[in-house]
């Protein structure tokens, strides 16, 4: 029987990134978006004022078997204060997951169990892909326990199977998008030179670091504060595991240069066969030239023509990554509602008589022009 214990500051956190990078390694194959770095440098940037309260799980040995690294929050839904336990993580983790192994639900179990019972109003797991703990697993375990579960789908992520030649694959896009893709090209050469460079090693860090910066102030992301260096959280954030992949050999930097000045980069995250595209900036100087365009059509033409069978490109359904592929992965979010008086009621409110309305405003907006549509064909109009 595992022994759940809570860790509720950061100094005892700190003190177990030995055991929790080993388990990662032995369970996860070491992936870097749930090693302890990760974690400890998103808390550091994005819940600096948030209690921590991580949930592990050791044999009868003491070797940490499982974990759920939660931070408690309060949080208005519908005007009602709630306690929240949730995931470590945010807008810039992409690829979530609960530290625990499918064979040891009752552990999970063991976990969502000591959070409701410590009081929390709500366990709020957000960006989840649909694998162990999958949304058959949340609904059995809340319908055993007679608690309310709220599931949605927050996001479909791209990606681009590899397989097979890089030609071939060019062959299948759209007659458009090949065009788009050759004019690009053209372009940006007749204007003048660009070289694409990669920046791999701990002794490539500074120059890597000036020449993103320099791209990222002349970026739309920099302009809306989404970009990597924008504000102080994000700029600690990305300053800190960009110096920590390139130390430890899983991230890698593209830059591409126009005239020899930095004109767009993007920033690549690898775990075994998969690439991940955690993040990309263009200098709007040089829209015209679509460099970022550019780059990202020699990154998907090398994952083509390397080891790499998974081509991720992250983040959103948005129109440009769609006409690169049509595969995507589902992510979801997990509302775990208590039986505390304020989480019943968020709960009906929120997730019910709100909905019940959402969806009943949807249908008067779509019956009462479409009932004038068919009255007008029958008037002959």
């Amino acid at each position: 029987m595992a022994a759940i214990r809570v860790i509720r500051d950061q100094e005892t956190f700190l003190g177990l990134k030995g055991d929790w990078d080993r388990l990662v390694s032995e369970r996860f194959a070491g992936h870097p978006f749930l090693s302890h770095f990760w974690f400890a440098n998103y808390y550091r940037a994005y819940f600096p004022d948030s209690p921590i309260y991580i949930l592990c799980a050791y044999d009868e040995g003491g070797a940490l078997i499982a974990g759920l690294p939660l931070v408690l929050e309060k949080r208005r839904l519908t005007g009602i204060t709630l306690e929240e336990a949730r995931l470590m993580a945010g807008a810039h983790s992409h690829v979530n997951r609960v530290l625990v192994t499918a064979e040891s639900g009752q552990i999970l179990s063991g976990f969502l169990d000591r959070a409701l019972g410590d009081g929390v109003d709500l366990i709020y797991l957000e960006d989840l892909p649909d694998c162990f703990p999958d949304r058959q697993w949340f609904g059995d375990y809340c319908h055993g326990r007679k608690i309310r579960l709220d599931v949605r789908t927050v996001r479909r992520s791209p990606y681009i199977p590899t397989a097979g030649t890089f030609e071939d694959y060019r062959k299948g896009l759209s007659r458009k998008f090949r065009e788009l893709f050759n004019n690009r090209l053209n372009r940006i050469n007749k204007a003048g030179v660009f070289d694409i460079r990669t920046f791999s090693t701990p002794e490539s860090l500074a120059q890597m670091l000036a020449d993103t910066k320099t791209v990222a102030g002349e970026s739309w992301q920099g302009e809306n504060n989404s970009g990597l260096f924008s504000g102080g959280d994000n700029a600690l954030f990305y300053t800190g595991l960009l110096k920590h992949s390139l130390e430890n050999g899983y991230g890698r930097v593209f830059i591409l240069y126009f005239e020899g000045r930095p004109a767009a980069f993007e920033f690549h995250v690898y775990h075994g066969a998969t690439e991940y595209c955690l993040k990309a900036e263009y200098s709007q100087r040089l829209t015209k030239l679509s460099p970022g365009g550019v780059l990202d059509g020699e990154l998907v033409r090398r994952a083509f023509e390397s080891d790499i069978s998974v081509y991720d490109l992250l983040g959103f359904e948005d129109e440009y990554k769609l006409r690169w592929t049509q595969h995507v992965t589902p992510y979801f979010r997990y509302s775990i509602f208590n039986r505390t008086t304020a989480a019943m009621t968020a709960y009906w409110i929120h997730c019910r008589v709100a909905e019940r309305l959402r969806r009943s405003n949807l249908i008067r907006r779509w019956v009462k022009p479409h009932r004038q549509g068919r009255g007008n064909t029958e008037h002959g109009d």
